[in-house]
This record gives structure tokens, C-alpha cells and sequence, in this order.
């Protein structure tokens, strides 16, 4: 089965009375909701994060993941250091922010596996990141979540198959999985289909956003040049749940000039699913309207 939810990190910088009003009023609920790396210090983050508690308690949003912090605060977040010290330290961060956030997780966390290292230091990465995930499995267990390893860009550890196999490799399937973000393939955008099919036994989130060729754009599904159709179709395929988690902040959030009003960005979001849900359809009858044009 799809579940289909929208990344709260696409529409503000800390989560406040009018995004938690507007999810009152439209009907998508679920959301991947943002732990923020400021986390216990920050007063503004503190109130965002009491409100996004009481949010949950009343029913506004239903969290179905939590992304993990990655940036942000001064602190550091990257769970590969090499300085043995300071990946310690962001485990046992990690571990407390889900343990003392357990209703903001809905089952499943995405966890980046490091910030922008050099590409020589991959291999010792890898098995420092390794290391945290064992060590984060206890918290996993106990919560009973998926930590999902995202699929990231550049020079980033799992910016390809071959990593993010390596990095979960013979770790239980029920508590560590991949969150793939279709933006992050870059300019291997027409493999898709065939990434899908490759990591599918891991697979148990995506980040689903548009592409322009270029660089990660995080626009809309169907704004860009991915073949949606031919997506959509590797994702049915999928035997198990898998997540579909809308990460559009390029258009919704503070990324831009203009915030959108956040019932027009939901119901955008909800359009969005339409569109990915009848994609083939969809996609179909406008290709055939463009060849009219030229008649």
C-alpha cells in the first residue's frame, strides 16, 4: 500500500498556529514532521515544538516519519565522523531526540548518513556510519521505528546503490531501511525505474519531488522532466507499504521571496498526489493535447 504524506520542513521554518490551522482545514493529515537541530536551546524551536506535540494530540496532522536533524544550531549531526568522539555524541543526540519525541515518528525516521565529505573518505564513512546504526538499533527496537538511510546527492555517503547497500547491509529489514529522494539521483533521473527495482527489498520511504536536468529542484511531480509514469509503475510493483512524502520547499517554503499561504500549499500538495496516483492517465491525454498544437 501507498501512503501518501507531506514533509513539514516544505512549508515553514518552525511549525506554527497557521500551517496547524490549515492542515485542520484541508484533508491530507499525514506528514513527515522535522526534528530541528537547535533542539533543547533554542526558544523559538521549543515552542514550534509544543505546538507540533499538541497538534499530534488533537489529531491536525498524523506524523507518519520524522526527518532527522542534518545541519542547523552548531551542532553537528553527521553520523559517519570520522572523530570517534563527535559520532558518539550525535548518536546519543539522535537517540534522545526520538526518545523523548515518540509520537512525532509514526514508525519511521530518515536519517542522512553524512554532510558533504571528500569522496576518498567513503570507505572509512561507511563503516563509521555502520557503527552508529548498531548503535542506534536499540532505539529502533525499542520504539519500534524503521531508520531509513536517505539516498543523497553529490559528494554525500549513499549517493549511490552500491553505498546505501553497504550501509544496511545485514541489519534487520524491519528496523533499518533506504528513503530514496528522486531529486537526489540527479542526472541519472531516466534509471530511476531501475534504481527502484534495485533497492525495493530496503525500500521504505521517498522523497517525491521534480527535476530539471540540472540540479535538485524539489518542484512539484509533473513540473519536471521525470518520467512519472514509468516511476509510479517501479513504485506498485513495491510487495511491501512504502511511504510517498512530498518535499517541495523550494516552492512552499522560506527558500523563496514569497511563502505561499499554507492551505493553498496543502491543497497544491494534494493535487500533487492526484496527479502521481493517475500519472499514466495524466500524462497521456497532455502529450496527446500537445501534438494538437501543432495542428
Amino acid at each position: 500500500m501507498i501512503t501518501y504524506a507531506a514533509s513539514l520542513g516544505s512549508f515553514d521554518r518552525y511549525f506554527n498556529e497557521k500551517l496547524r490551522n490549515a492542515f485542520g482545514i484541508c484533508d491530507l493529515k499525514k506528514v513527515e514532521t522535522q526534528l530541528w537541530g537547535e533542539l533543547p536551546d533554542n526558544e523559538e524551536n521549543n515552542a514550534a515544538l509544543a505546538l507540533l506535540h499538541q497538534a499530534v494530540a488533537d489529531g491536525d496532522i498524523v506524523p507518519v516519519s520524522a526527518h532527522m536533524p542534518f545541519y542547523g544550531g552548531g551542532m553537528r549531526w553527521d553520523p559517519s565522523a570520522l572523530e570517534e568522539d563527535i559520532r558518539k555524541d550525535v548518536v546519543s543526540r539522535m537517540s534522545r531526540l526520538m526518545l523523548d519525541n515518540p509520537d512525532l515518528l509514526g514508525g519511521h525516521v530518515t536519517l542522512h548518513a553524512s554532510n558533504e565529505p571528500p569522496m576518498e573518505t567513503h570507505p572509512a564513512r561507511i563503516i563509521q556510519c555502520r557503527r552508529s546504526l548498531e548503535e542506534l538499533m536499540p532505539v529502533a527496537e525499542k520504539l519500534d521505528i524503521s531508520i531509513n538511510v536517505e539516498y543523497l546527492p553529490r559528494t554525500c555517503l549513499g549517493n549511490c546503490e552500491e553505498e546505501l547497500e553497504a550501509l544496511v547491509d545485514g541489519f534487520p529489514g524491519k528496523y533499518i531501511g533506504i528513503c530514496l529522494d528522486v531529486n537526489h539521483i540527479m542526472h541519472r533521473y531516466r534509471e530511476l525505474p531501475a534504481i527502484i527495482r534495485r533497492l525495493a527489498p530496503r525500500l521504505k520511504s521517498f522523497h517525491i519531488c521534480d527535476y530539471d536536468g540540472v540540479d535538485e529542484m524539489h518542484w512539484f511531480a509533473g513540473q519536471g522532466i521525470i518520467r512519472w509514469d514509468e516511476v509510479m509503475a517501479a513504485i506498485k510493483e513495491i510487495p511491501h507499504d512504502v511511504l510517498l512524502i512530498s518535499e517541495t520547499m523550494y516552492q512552499l517554503g522560506e527558500k523563496v521571496s514569497h511563502v505561499a499561504d499554507p492551505v493553498f500549499a496543502i491543497r497544491q500538495t494534494e493535487d500533487s498526489f492526484y496527479f502521481l496516483e493517475n500519472c499514466k492517465e495524466i500524462m497521456q491525454a497532455r502529450e496527446k493535447f500537445r501534438k494538437s498544437l501543432a495542428q
